[in-house]
């Protein structure tokens, strides 16, 4: 008994820990648009700081024009630099379900979206935090976390994966449109241009 007990343990621990994605690329230093935006776009950075839902990796997509378009994948302790239009955008995040954000994203500025495990049925669950750039925990928060970029496999991995994400935004974009709760990242919570 206290063998299966061990191994229930082992295996609950596996699954509130990090498993990394292998389809992204790790990245030495942090990438110039997290720092500053190109010309006439701004900056998002996705980040996953919770260990929690670890071994499962979430996927985000750009929604705004009701295509979902691959932008990354989440693992626990990682971020992610995304260039964007400025103006209104939406973004999803898929896991067992999918949830969105609304951004009101200003040219040159930098935003910060945390990717948040919650439970699920099955699996993890994720959502969308909006943090503001001022936040005074946000630096200590981002430090550890390691940066990546995608690889060849992660996008292929998007393309292979392209009828279920489709399928999860039109199940879950009609709910998320009705409730009272929806993230939003306004305009002012952007780091300006440095």
């Amino acid at each position: 008994m206290k063998r299966l007990l061990s191994l229930v343990f082992v295996g609950f621990a596996l699954i509130l820990t990090g498993c990394e994605s292998n389809k992204m690329v790790t990245l030495e230093t942090s990438p110039a648009i997290a720092e500053k935006p190109a010309d006439n776009t701004a900056s998002i950075v996705f980040f996953r700081s919770s260990f929690f839902g670890g071994a499962i990796q979430s996927s985000v997509f750009d929604v705004t024009d009701g295509t979902p378009r691959f932008v990354a994948i989440m693992s626990a302790g990682t971020k992610f630099a995304y260039t964007a239009e400025p103006g209104k955008r939406m973004y999803m995040v898929v896991g067992e379900a999918a949830n969105f954000v609304d951004a009101d994203l200003r040219d040159g500025h930098t935003y910060f979206l945390r990717v948040s495990p919650r439970i699920g049925l099955w699996k993890a669950r994720f959502d969308f935090e909006v943090v503001n750039y001022n936040d005074k925990r946000l630096a200590e928060e981002l430090k550890p976390l390691t940066w990546k970029d995608n690889s060849q496999a992660a996008r292929d991995w998007a393309v292979e994966n392209n009828g279920s994400v489709n399928e999860k935004m039109r199940e879950y974009l009609p709910r998320w449109k009705e409730a009272a709760d929806k993230a939003i990242l306004p305009a002012d919570f952007g780091r300006p241009p440095r």
